[in-house]
């Protein structure tokens, strides 16, 4: 899948690339593609990153930091080695992976802060970039993301468009292993 993109004259761009361009009205390179990995599964260190590097693509990794560290999922050296390296990008997706439509004010406030908190003190980056845990967001949750100054969201809402007017809810294709025509290319 990778390889088709490069071959195709995909450009992959980080979340904030996206975020940026939609808020400040400025164009992207054409073709432009967010490649996003939820969750920080340890997956995305042995098989991810090592064809990043090799088709030098920028990806962007949803970590929910509480579960960093865990049997299956990515360790903070990790996540640092892949920041350092120019190709990966981070977005808060919670501490625990808390579903933030479910939870009262200052359950959610502490999710979304502890996480873009810990991710702070480990990448080299501002993290004011959200991915909703299970997709799952109502007002609330966007009230509070805006608050914690949150700049740009990403749901589970399908759709290959974006808008500005819906920053706070952006859209994402699930990829798997069907034949790319599945997938509109």
């Amino acid at each position: 899948q990778m390889s088709y993109l490069v071959s195709q004259g995909y450009t992959a761009i980080s979340a904030k690339q996206l975020v940026d361009a939609l808020l400040l009205h400025i164009a992207l390179p054409p073709k432009s593609i967010v490649l996003s990995f939820d969750d920080g599964y340890k997956d995305a260190y042995s098989y991810v990153y090592p064809i990043l590097q090799k088709y030098r693509l920028t990806a962007n990794l949803m970590i929910a930091t509480g579960l960093v560290g865990g049997s299956d999922y990515l360790s903070w050296g990790e996540i640092e080695e892949m920041g350092r390296s120019g190709l990966v990008y981070f977005t808060n997706h919670t501490w625990s992976h808390f579903p933030i439509d479910q939870g009262d004010y200052d359950k959610v406030k502490n999710e979304i802060q502890t996480g873009r908190i810990q991710l702070e003190e480990h990448v080299s980056q501002t993290v004011n970039i959200f991915t909703y845990p299970y997709g799952s967001f109502n007002d609330n949750a966007i009230k509070i993301l805006r608050e914690e100054g949150v700049s740009g969201a990403f749901s589970t809402i399908l759709g290959t468009w974006q808008c500005d007017s819906f920053i706070m809810t952006l859209h994402r294709n699930r990829v798997g292993n069907a034949p790319l025509s599945e997938y509109g290319l």
